[in-house]
């Protein structure tokens, strides 16, 4: 049996496990914390901007210090007296605001954008993934995605440990 478990953890699979784990923790970590500020990234809660950005696409945007009509920014609002961050296109530019409009809709935005809301341009789309950050920033999420597959690790190290102590009692006899 420790046999086994020593052929198992010496494996590839086994390390391959291991860099996939950490990867994946990478990810939710840099895509959950803005750590390379003047980039931020967000997950598309909506269709507005569709076919372009997807709902559960990562955007990721980098501050500017001006935008340009045609412009896919990211800035603050608020909606139903929460704020939210909205991802839509630049319109027109009128005085020191911005007319915005999300893609698939049909009308520009009622409210105006102030410069001093926007968070920056989407320079990079990552598809889909924002579904797994979401996922992963809940509680079942963080148990299944983090905390599990490191108390699988720690275990299967364990009993590595034990195995090579046994191994070394055995030729010390």
């Amino acid at each position: 049996m420790l046999n086994k478990i020593k052929k198992y953890l010496a494996s590839r699979f086994y390390h391959g496990l291991i860099i996939t784990y950490l990867i994946l923790v990478s990810t939710i970590i840099i895509f959950s914390v803005d750590v390379f500020s003047p980039w931020h990234s967000f997950t598309n809660k909506s269709d507005s901007m569709n076919p372009v950005i997807n709902r559960g696409s990562i955007t990721i945007v980098k501050s500017f210090p001006e935008y340009q009509i045609g412009d896919a920014i990211a800035y603050y609002a608020q909606i139903d007296g929460q704020e939210e961050i909205i991802t839509h296109r630049i319109k027109d530019i009128g005085g020191n605001v911005y007319t915005t409009k999300g893609d698939a809709n049909a009308v520009a935005d009622r409210e105006l954008v102030k410069p001093r809301l926007v968070i920056g341009k989407v320079v990079f789309i990552i598809p889909y993934l924002g579904y797994f950050i979401t996922f992963a920033k809940h509680l079942p999420g963080t148990w299944i995605c983090i905390i599990l597959p490191a108390l699988l690790i720690i275990f299967s190290e364990i009993l590595r440990l034990i195995t090579e102590l046994d191994q070394n009692k055995q030729a010390e006899k």
